[in-house]
């Protein structure tokens, strides 16, 4: 409905912008819109099943539909004030939602931090959308974005719009260190860490591609992207490791997931973007509202003796996935960038390790079919989505192929670290601080609290504003 609402509005002229109307339709758009509508209807299929009985179920509801006609309005607006209005809108909303039960401490505190991050990130947003505004005496997004693409001359201010964009998109996915809200939301209801997780922390990801043409132009918001989003990307995937609770595990992995997707929009691979973008929010959606089932899902894994994969295994499933790459490679030719195989490369060597140490014996056909697969429904995939997006100009830079390689091979020689040598006192070590998150969030809790004081409710008689130390683990 909502859809076809905004799809009749799109063609509604305005006076306030420049060659263009208040809602712009585009393949983008459509691709989105679908996503949005998929996911917003299985939530709410299963919030209804899940808060059956509850008494303040009406008022989930109504701010459910109001945020999801937010994001709609967002995702469809072709106006800077529109846009920006219905960003501010989302950011409210979804603050009604995380209040839920407001008695709870933890989902108080995070929802607090997350009003004022988001506070933070509207202001520079609107920085960004005036300096875009004066450049080009346009209120209309696609006659401003249709610019930077026609034209590979940027000014100091358009750099300063691209920096300002690209920080909003890395406090909206949670980056670190301004990642504590979201862990410690997971105190929401069910379905609203759904629709957190699985749509709207994905925003700062489409910021990023509805202005792709800017960023392409901005080397240095693209290396902002590349060290913030990279080492949150890193740190997060290795915190995950260390943490039991099952919707504190996909919070960290989401936190990790967002950082991946922010360094392909800075590597310009847009297409791989907004496919990780529409596999996470499936995924993510499917995953929480999957979770209550984990305690079963752990009953039936006892009795699985599974092992964990040796040297000699992790050699054989390196040697499947270089047959393959070098298969593929010699076919499609050498790749623009390698920073994309190596990840893809280390998620199938992941993948046929764990086969190989859990298997009877070691077959050649199977595994080799696993990697091509892998690697030609990434290839496929990649080319399918490469014609929804806009045309923007594609610079490659070598020095951040080799950064962003380079964190890839350093989170996998970790990875393996802690999984090979849990006894070693070192390793104790790492595992200790990589479960209390380095006390990143601590530190941003204690500055956000002294900042703008709240008492929020207890639930021992003591004051969490006293000690903001505590977390979610």
């Amino acid at each position: 409905m909502v859809a076809l609402v905004l799809l009749v509005f799109s063609f509604w002229p305005s006076d306030q912008v420049r060659n263009g109307n208040l809602f712009g339709i585009s393949s983008l758009f459509m691709t989105l819109m679908l996503l949005i509508s998929f996911i917003g209807l299985i939530v709410l299929r299963f919030a209804r099943q899940n808060l059956a009985g509850d008494s303040d179920d009406a008022r989930f509801l109504r701010w459910y539909l109001f945020t999801l006609l937010a994001v709609c309005v967002t995702v469809s607006a072709n106006n800077l004030i529109l846009f920006f209005l219905a960003w501010a809108a989302i950011s409210l909303s979804l603050h009604k939602l995380l209040l839920f039960y407001p008695h709870r401490p933890r989902a108080a505190l995070a929802a607090h931090k997350k009003f004022l991050f988001a506070r933070v990130s509207e202001g520079l947003l609107l920085i960004a959308f005036i300096i875009l505004y004066f450049q080009h005496n346009s209120l209309d997004i696609q006659f401003i974005v249709s610019n930077y693409a026609a034209n590979a001359v940027v000014s100091p201010l358009d750099h300063l719009a691209a920096i300002l964009l690209a920080m909003v998109a890395l406090i909206k996915c949670a980056q670190l260190p301004l990642h504590g809200w979201l862990i410690q939301v997971v105190e929401a209801p069910t379905p609203v860490s759904a629709l957190l997780h699985a749509g709207i922390i994905n925003l700062g990801g489409f910021l990023l591609l509805l202005f792709s043409p800017l960023l392409s132009l901005s080397v240095f918001a693209q290396w902002l992207l590349l060290i913030v989003a990279g080492l949150s990307c890193v740190l997060a995937a290795l915190i995950m490791m260390t943490r039991i609770s099952i919707k504190v595990r996909l919070a960290w992995s989401t936190v990790a997931q967002m950082g991946l997707m922010l360094i392909e929009c800075a590597l310009v691979l847009y297409e791989i973007a907004l496919l990780h973008l529409i596999a996470h929010s499936c995924y993510k959606a499917h995953a929480f509202l999957s979770s209550g089932d984990a305690v079963n899902v752990f009953l039936r894994q006892q009795y699985v003796q599974a092992c964990s994969p040796k040297a000699k295994h992790w050699f054989i499933a390196f040697s499947f996935v270089a047959t393959a790459a070098a298969f593929a490679i010699g076919i499609a030719g050498e790749p623009a960038l390698f920073s994309p195989w190596i990840l893809i490369s280390i998620a199938l060597v992941s993948l046929l390790a764990y086969h190989f140490s859990n298997a009877s014996n070691v077959a050649f056909v199977a595994p080799l079919v696993i990697s091509l697969i892998g690697i030609s429904v990434y290839v496929g995939s990649s080319f399918i989505t490469s014609f929804l997006m806009p045309v923007a100009t594609e610079q490659y830079s070598l020095l951040a192929d080799v950064w962003v390689s380079g964190l890839l091979i350093i989170l996998f020689s970790l990875f393996l670290r802690l999984q090979s040598a849990e006894n070693n006192a070192t390793t104790r070590n790492w595992f200790i601080a990589l479960n209390a998150g380095f006390y990143l969030d601590e530190w941003a809790t204690r500055i956000t609290l002294r900042a703008w004081p709240i008492k929020l409710p207890t639930t021992s008689g003591k004051s969490l504003k006293e000690s903001p130390s505590k977390n979610v683990r």
